[in-house]
């Protein structure tokens, strides 16, 4: 009688956080963990040897930004593995019964299916409608075969991943874990120490210790920010626009937010311009503006959502020919773009250059993110991020 052919693949290897872990006999496991813990090593290992064991498995993130990271480790790892079938587009990966597909939360209602072995709720914390994702599509598929399921994350406040960890720690068929970025022993203490200094107390302790705290309402102090008649010589500069998709009297503002880095990495809100215009009016505000900035001075626009179609738009008018644009498409949600330049402000190194637009500028930043408007956070982010990451961000 032939014997079944074993198949050898080298997981990743897992530190003893990591194996505790994957040990626990729990049916639900909650994973509260800072960042490079190697949270998706963990659901990776797990996952292939769910697949190496004929089973089902489904790994779910906030957005497929986010899901490809999960995804190439996967795919990295299935090559391993003869007889494996890799299907790029579906984001699929099958080895006889066995599959493990990763999949984005973005669009509530597509993600009821076949029953699962194991779930990965990857990020859970940023997983938008997540009760109901839950609840009414996911726990379903984990029945009939008496699945299991992991959810990992770093923390966000006080939110549903709080509330399914507090549920963790009491529930028998659960288990809550909380792991600090310093338990995984691959990650140098001084990247640990240098992050520490230089981010706000608050965020460090949810990022890289996780912690739940609560980050809203506790961000800006009006103190911070010094105001000056005159910016020294500049280093960098950039503009970033927010458009109203919108032109109701309650809509959004338009906002274009300069801002500008010194050689000591001080940086300086330069301007700010704001209003709600109809395009004709906003057309020539970005135009007289880029030519008040001068050619050197790129206009980025966002272009999530309908602020892609205005970007068209913008490139199109003769006008603004000469006008330098760029694209910027963040995948991070609002608060975590203004970590970019939080701990700045925190340590008093970003200034404003006096104007007139002061006042509401520290009313919206001081206010965010209980704010009834953020535009403007919106806009002095992303000319930060113009800043920092003047790459990956863009599209051409």
């Amino acid at each position: 009688m032939m014997q079944p052919r074993q198949i050898e693949v080298s997981l990743p290897p897992l530190h003893r956080g990591q194996l505790e872990i994957t040990r626990d006999p729990a049916r639900f496991r909650v994973v509260s963990a800072g960042r490079r813990f190697g949270k998706t090593r963990l659901a990776a290992a797990l996952s292939i040897a769910a697949i190496l064991q004929q089973q089902a498995v489904m790994w779910v993130a906030p957005a497929y930004p986010i899901a490809d990271i999960g995804w190439r480790m996967l795919s990295h790892l299935a090559k391993q593995m003869p007889g494996i079938e890799i299907r790029q587009g579906d984001r699929r990966i099958t080895s006889g019964r066995g599959w493990v597909q990763v999949r984005s939360a973005d669009s509530e209602g597509g993600l009821r299916g076949e029953g699962l072995d194991l779930l990965i709720m990857d990020e859970a914390a940023h997983i938008r409608n997540f009760t109901n994702i839950w609840e009414q599509e996911l726990r379903a598929t984990l029945t009939d075969r008496q699945g299991r399921a992991l959810f990992i994350s770093t923390p966000k406040g006080f939110n549903h991943f709080f509330d399914l960890f507090r549920q963790a720690e009491t529930d028998p068929e659960w288990a809550a874990y909380r792991h600090p970025s310093s338990d995984n022993p691959y990650l140098a203490a001084a990247e640990i120490a240098a992050a520490r200094g230089q981010l706000p107390a608050l965020v460090f302790r949810q990022e890289f210790e996780a912690e739940f705290v609560q980050l809203a309402g506790a961000l800006f102090k009006r103190e911070w920010f010094d105001v000056v008649e005159q910016a020294p010589p500049l280093v960098s500069q950039a503009r970033h626009w927010d458009l109203a998709a919108s032109t109701k009297t309650q809509a959004d503002y338009s906002v274009g937010a300069r801002v500008g880095m010194d050689a000591n990495g001080n940086a300086y809100i330069l301007d700010c311009q704001r209003g709600r215009w109809e395009w004709p009016t906003l057309v020539r505000i970005i135009s007289q503006t880029a030519l008040g900035d001068g050619p050197d001075i790129v206009q980025a626009v966002e272009i999530t959502g309908t602020q892609r179609g205005m970007l068209d738009l913008l490139l199109a008018e003769p006008a603004l020919a000469a006008t330098p644009f760029r694209g910027v498409s963040p995948v991070v949600d609002k608060i975590t773009r203004v970590n970019t330049w939080l701990a700045r402000a925190e340590q008093s190194k970003v200034k404003l250059l006096r104007g007139s637009w002061n006042a509401a500028w520290l009313d919206e930043i001081c206010a965010f993110p209980e704010a009834e408007y953020d535009d403007q956070v919106d806009a002095t982010s992303g000319a930060f991020l113009c800043l920092a990451y003047s790459g990956p961000l863009f599209y051409e």
